[in-house]
């Protein structure tokens, strides 16, 4: 998969962060997942950073035992929600859509501005 990597600062910084909490292997995976249900080709990595890399649960420091599966809450079931990413598409007045994370899956984000 090749995106551009042309950011500003903040979202380097951000990056950055989210790569001392999550991991680089979630980052990955999020970002092959996503990938793999997106309607259009992705182009630019600012797309995983808002569309979900925040969101990613902190790494465990705890080796995962073989064979044991990723847990993480229950998908909501929306209809627009996709239940890899978890992330549902907005239409806005103007008719653009964007890409937001689910607040029924992301209820931490709830009140948030993206």
């Amino acid at each position: 998969m090749t995106v551009s990597w042309s950011m500003k600062p903040s979202d380097w910084i951000e990056i950055s962060r989210i790569v001392q909490r999550a991991g680089i292997p979630a980052m990955v995976a999020f970002a092959r997942d996503t990938k793999a249900t997106a309607r259009q080709p992705i182009r630019y990595a600012t797309f995983f950073l808002r569309g979900g890399w925040g969101g990613l649960p902190p790494a465990s420091t705890v080796p995962a035992a073989r064979g044991s599966t990723r847990r993480s809450a229950p998908h909501c079931g929306h209809a627009d929600c996709d239940p890899v990413s978890r992330t549902r598409e907005i239409e806005h007045d103007n008719g653009l859509r964007t890409l937001e994370r689910c607040p029924d899956c992301h209820p931490a984000s709830k009140g948030q501005a993206a």
